[in-house]
């Protein structure tokens, strides 16, 4: 997972963390936490930001470059 990249594209749409969390309806905590993989996105949370920052790829993102397509 690359959440350096989650970050990146945070920053290029110009949505902050409080307004991220707000739209995932999580707090800021919750996201921060998970930002910092110490806690795991949701499946939901995962679809949720893939079209609030209109990420094409988030297999880049979400995914261990690791695992082979066919598991992803």
């Amino acid at each position: 997972m690359s959440f350096n990249k989650l970050k990146g594209k945070m920053v290029e749409k110009e949505m902050s963390q409080e307004k991220l969390a707000k739209e995932l309806g999580i707090t800021v905590q919750t996201l921060n936490s998970k930002l910092n993989s110490r806690t795991q996105f949701t499946l939901a949370e995962v679809v949720r930001i893939t079209d609030i920052l209109e990420i094409s790829d988030p297999k880049e993102i979400f995914f261990d470059s690791n695992i082979p397509n066919m598991q992803q």
